[in-house]
Order: C-alpha cells, then structure tokens, then sequence
C-alpha cells in the first residue's frame, strides 16, 4: 500500500533526511516506553493489591450479622429463612463474640484494641486459611485447615492470639503475660480498682494486612476474659464464610429482601467492612495511570511534529501526487494513516514488551525487595480487557494527532505546490 512506502521511504530511511528520521524514531520509542510503563506499573500495582485482598480475605469474613443479644437458637440468632439460605449455598456460620478492650503491658505500656472471642474450629480455619495464602498467594476461603495440627494452634483458658503489628506496638513477644482492662475503667473515680484479667500471649499471628493485624486479638469465647464482667462493649455476631467471596454482595442483597427487620448497617459484607482501605487502593491507581497515561500523551504529540515536518518538506512530492489524480481526501486519509501507522509501531510494540515483561516477572521467584516489606516478590496481574483498553485508547488518540496536521495537507493547491519549486531553486527533490 502507498502509506507503507511513504513510511518507509519519508520517514525511516536516509532519504527522509536526518531531522524527520530521527524524531520519527524518537516518537516510536517515547510512545513504546510509554505504553510500556503504563502496562507495567499498573499490571505490578493490580498485584500487589489483589495480594491484599487474597490476604485480607484469608482472616476477614465475607458477611457479618450484628446480633443484639447473645444467640441461643439453632438458628444463631438469625431468622429460618435466612440460615436455610446460607445452609444451602454451603456457607459456614460461626458465632463471635467481640468486646473493646485495653492492653497494658509489663513495662507500663497501653494500647487499646478490638477483642474477638472465638472457639477452637474457628482458630484452626484461621490460621489454615491465613497460612494458605501466605504460602501460595491462592484464593483461599474458610474451609482450609492446616494438615498437621501442632499446640501453637490452639489456645487454653487464660491464652491469647496477637497480630505482629500490635504486638510490636507493644514490644511484646510469645509468652509475655499482658493485662487486659475493660474500657469503663477509664471513667471510673480515682482509686476505685477496675476489672482485669492477666492472659498470656500464646502465638502472634502475621496476615500480612497491616490493618488485620495491628487490631488482630483472639481470645477462647467463654474461657478467656470472664473477669471483665459483663461490658457494656460487648457485643455479637455472626460471621459468615461463603466457598466465593465475591459472592458477599449478592448474599446481603437476598438476606435483606428475606428479612425485612434486617438493614444495611446490621448486615456488612468484607466490602463494607474495608471500603476505605479498597476507597484508597483505587485512587491510588487512578492517580498514578492518570500520570502515566498523560506522560506518554505527551510523547505522542511528537507524531504532530513528524508529519507537519513532512508536510512542509515533501510539498512538492504532494502536489505532484494530487496534479495526477490523487483526490484531497485520499490524500487526507493517507498521511492519517501513514502517522497512525507511525504511532502504531510503538503502542503495538510497547504493549507485547509490557505483557511479556509481566508475565516474566511474575512466574520468575523476584524476592528482591528488603525483609522489612510485608511481601519480598514482586506481583503483576495483566488484565487482557485493560490492556486492550489502552491499546484502543492509545490507537484512538494518534489518529487524532495524525488527523490534524494532515487537514493541512487540504487546503494544499497542486500549482502552488509545484510553483515552489521554481519560487525555490535551492531545494532539491
């Protein structure tokens, strides 16, 4: 085809002349570099945070029922309708019970944190579902249980579990003994002594979530913490773990229509439980593809430059072509495709270059980052319908930087083009 040729012979080879040469050169590389970076940022920062998630999802239930009173039915305080429906899509439910209280350490140290008192099968798919994510990086949900069963996983009457990031706060290791202080002592009169109870720190636990596991506390329910008496922080619920997280939202919205005394704020999904650390990941993403995606805009006009250049130096050239027939319009649509043809070397080539370099930093072990980073590997999750997204996008925007300068090439006369070369004997074809 006749864009090929031009392409080939105006703006690659020696007979372009060095200016349109190299600049046609540089735009293909700044736009390949910049689809480049866009692909694998943005695949390596999905990564990451479907890392978060992964983990997150291993330690934070997929639906919570907020119970006033203590359950006593079969029904876990929940309604027929709505237990037989998470019976039925094989949903596990488990009564919880959490309490606000205070952490004081040996060496005079408070924190305060959020207790929740589970029994014993609740710890072993905890910490099965929190090791097989950490391990893998597969999508686990409530049902993984460690395949051998060792002491550290349970916890007998005066033990407890602890995040790693609250107990660091606290400067606490394995087997300190902390004292817990229910939260209306903070308002009693001065001399009056408050309910506490001395535990044991049986095992710290790492989710790997900064947010889990600097408020992570796990106590025996009905064994541990008795002491505090009866709290006005204390409080029930029902969590639900369901075979598919993501199908919490669908869940919510068919207890609610089952359950009409059930509302919104008595009824949260892991999403709702999470929206602003979720909230914060998105923005971060847009923020930092917007950036890249105007970087790499930037570099694309450099396609204006190489065909106003070409214009300008091969008038002649044109208005010969048009002199022997060529119609405006086809002569339009040419240099419009010979710059969409330019633009397209680097999209295409940046966007192979991107998922290749993806795909091998993702199934290559990359443990490069420091220890002090919650995961050393680098992740890349490549969505194919994002990188379509960007090519489409990209290829949109060069055709419209390639349209513009060749509008000129329309209100280009054939005489006047060719009477330059009489106007301006010096220069040569």
């Amino acid at each position: 085809m006749l864009e090929f040729e031009f392409f080939r012979q105006f703006l690659l080879s020696r007979r372009a002349g060095s200016l349109v040469r190299t600049i046609a050169w540089l735009s293909i590389v700044s736009v390949s570099i910049g689809v480049f970076s866009l692909i694998v940022v943005l695949s390596v920062m999905n990564g990451f945070h479907e890392a978060i998630r992964k983990r997150l999802l291993a330690a934070e239930p997929h639906v919570v029922f907020s119970l006033e009173t203590r359950p006593l039915d079969t029904n876990l305080g929940l309604s027929p309708q709505v237990f037989s429906l998470i019976t039925k899509e094989k949903g596990f439910l488990d009564v919880i019970e959490r309490q606000d209280i205070v952490i004081r350490t040996s060496e005079g140290v408070f924190s305060g944190a959020e207790a929740r008192g589970v029994d014993r099968p609740a710890v072993l798919r905890l910490i099965g579902a929190i090791e097989d994510a950490n391990r893998s990086g597969q999508k686990t949900g409530a049902y993984s249980v460690p395949a051998t069963e060792d002491l550290s996983m349970s916890m007998e009457p005066g033990e407890v579990m602890l995040g790693t990031e609250l107990a660091r706060g606290l400067g606490i290791f394995e087997g300190d003994r902390i004292t817990v202080i229910a939260p209306e002592a903070l308002l009693l009169p001065a001399g009056e002594a408050p309910k506490f109870e001395r535990v044991v720190v049986k095992r710290l636990i790492a989710t790997n979530v900064a947010d889990l596991d600097s408020k992570l506390f796990l106590y025996s329910r009905g064994q541990t913490l008795t002491g505090l008496g009866a709290s006005a922080s204390r409080r029930y619920e029902v969590e639900t773990w369901l075979p598919n997280p993501d199908q919490a939202e669908a869940m919510k919205k068919k207890v609610l229509e089952l359950d009409p005394k059930l509302s919104s704020a008595l009824v949260q999904t892991w999403g709702d439980r999470n929206s602003a650390l979720f909230h914060a990941l998105r923005l971060e993403i847009v923020a930092i593809g917007l950036f890249l995606s105007l970087s790499t805009l930037i570099a694309g006009f450099s396609i204006v430059t190489v065909l106003l250049i070409l214009i300008t130096q091969k008038r002649k050239e044109i208005g010969l072509l048009m002199g022997l027939g060529l119609s405006r319009r086809r002569t339009r649509n040419l240099f419009t495709r010979l710059g969409l043809l330019l633009s397209s070397v680097g999209i295409l080539s940046g966007a192979i270059l991107g998922v290749l370099f993806c795909w091998l930093i993702d199934s290559v072990d990359t443990s490069i980052l420091p220890e002090f980073y919650y995961d050393t590997t680098i992740p890349a999750k490549v969505n194919l319908l994002f990188v379509s997204g960007v090519v489409g996008f990209a290829l949109g925007l060069a055709y419209l930087a390639s349209y513009v300068p060749a509008r000129r090439i329309t209100e280009l006369e054939p005489a006047d083009a060719l009477m330059s070369r009489y106007r301006n004997p010096e220069v040569r074809l």
